[in-house]
């Protein structure tokens, strides 16, 4: 029936919601895209059938128009639905970019289209050209402290052999695995944020 492929490529997305990135769905998405082509040609056949063979009061000719307005109404059916699964993805890559930075995780990358690679890295080069532009030309990172702080230091615990990091003030912390640490929050955000440290 036209339309059941698109509900099912909308309910990949509510199914794989855990997933911080599912893995496009080519096939339904071809077959989508197969479908409204079909429903294009059937359309298309009917209006040039239609310019002057049936006369348009007849039973006929009634038929053939519901039929199809049903198709359209198919085929726009399909459209929004293609665009809703997109624009989801297209979100979760937005947040995705906020959240882990401008490289992507290699079992994130393996779950995206060509389409999105090159998208998230047009998205990835103009967010970080804006940041670079902002303060004078001195850049701010944007990514960073996107909720304030109830503190100003945290207490953190290292999840991997990091070695050494510098803070602002000039001393140089050194992170082993398991260590446990009282920094800077805006030291140490983008490392909870890769998953080198952890806050307790």
């Amino acid at each position: 029936m036209f339309g059941d492929k698109a509900v099912d490529l909308i309910k990949s997305l509510s199914r794989e919601s855990t997933d911080p990135m599912p893995s496009y769905c080519d096939e339904l998405v071809d077959k989508v895209m197969d479908e409204m082509n079909e429903l294009n040609q059937q359309i298309q056949q009917f209006v040039q059938s239609n310019e002057a063979t049936i006369e348009r009061t007849s039973e006929e000719y009634r038929h053939q128009l519901v039929a199809t307005q049903i198709r359209f109404s198919a085929l726009l059916w399909n459209k929004r639905c293609l665009l809703a699964y997109h624009y989801n993805r297209m979100e979760k890559l937005k947040r995705l970019r906020w959240q882990l930075g401008s490289a992507l995780p290699q079992d994130i990358t393996k779950n995206l289209s060509e389409a999105e690679l090159v998208w998230f890295l047009s998205y990835s080069n103009n967010l970080s050209d804006y940041m670079n532009k902002l303060n004078n030309g001195k850049g701010i990172d944007l990514t960073l402290h996107q909720k304030p702080p109830k503190r100003l230091y945290i207490q953190v615990r290292c999840n991997t052999e990091y070695g050494d990091l510098e803070l602002d003030d000039g001393t140089s912390v050194v992170l082993t695995k398991d260590s446990m640490h009282f920094l800077p929050l805006s030291q140490c955000e983008k490392l909870i944020l890769g998953g080198v440290l952890q806050q307790i």
